[in-house]
């Protein structure tokens, strides 16, 4: 296994580099923004408020999703 790993470190890395990418762009545009709309909406109704929409669209812009 070490001698794998010796062989072939430069391969591993870019592996690593990759996976990491793809992680991090799959949290930033999908994983994130879904869970701050969630709790935007939820707290839009919680709330009570008449203008439901403007307080949700005001929650979207503290988060930076607008």
């Amino acid at each position: 296994m070490k001698k794998f790993i010796q062989e072939n470190w430069f391969k591993i890395g870019l592996l690593a580099i990759l996976v990491v990418s793809v992680a991090s762009a799959f949290y930033l545009f999908e994983y994130r923004p879904t869970k701050i709309k969630e709790r935007c909406f939820a707290d839009a109704h919680l709330a009570k408020n008449t203008i439901i929409n403007a307080y949700y669209n005001d929650c979207l812009m503290r988060f930076g999703l607008k």
